[in-house]
């Protein structure tokens, strides 16, 4: 295969974004009022990657290698001259190098393609996840005796976009988040996530018994 690298305009947060996943962000900062403004004007594509160590304003920040191609969706010019976007998750991507800021970030990345799961196996986990998450929701209302988190939740019927949602939902921390999204096969994926949304329970469940 032959490898396609290409530039693209980056948006360093300290979440992250998974494909297919809704993005609301204020934006203020003027070099990324200046990037939503040619997003707006021009292709609406732009990469996230998680702030791994540090902060971004100012500079000097650890940047992760994988994230996620987002497309701008929606903008609103407050009247402040900030903006309120929404932005959807694409794809994943990989980020070969950083280009100099011009006047925001900008990498080269590349696109990263997950194989199609193939037999029973994923379909199967997935609807065991579902379970398992839902559970672990109802958990985590009972300990904030709140529904800050509806347990409802509404998946995709596909699966693959299903497992995305999940991972987002999960109240997992941010670098288990990373791990899943750099986790390059479906399969081993929700085996991973599996676990993770298993520690949680095992964690909520000491703390209702205590």
């Amino acid at each position: 295969m032959v490898e396609v690298v290409f530039p693209l305009p980056m948006f360093p947060l300290q979440s992250v974004l998974f494909p297919g996943i809704v993005l609301p962000l204020h934006v203020f900062e003027p070099r990324y009022q200046q990037l939503i403004k040619d997003l707006s004007s021009g292709p609406s594509n732009f990469g996230v990657v998680l702030i791994a160590r540090g902060s971004e304003v100012g500079g000097g920040d650890q940047r992760c290698e994988v994230g996620t191609m987002a497309r701008l969706a929606e903008r609103i010019t407050l009247d402040d001259g900030t903006s309120v976007i929404l932005a959807v998750g694409v794809s994943r991507i990989r980020v070969r190098n950083w280009l100099p800021d011009d006047p925001y970030p900008l990498a080269l990345v590349e696109d990263l393609f997950d194989p199609v799961p193939q037999g029973d196996e994923f379909p199967e986990l997935v609807a065991d996840l579902e379970k398992r998450l839902r559970y672990l929701l109802l958990l985590k209302d009972e300990i904030a005796m709140s529904s800050e988190i509806p347990v409802q939740i509404a998946l995709s019927s596909d699966r693959i976009e299903a497992l995305w949602q999940m991972c987002a939902v999960a109240p997992i921390p941010v670098l288990d988040q990373q791990n899943l999204l750099c986790q390059d096969e479906p399969v081993r994926r929700a085996e991973m996530l599996g676990g993770l949304i298993d520690d949680a329970i095992s964690l909520f469940e000491g703390q209702l018994r205590d």
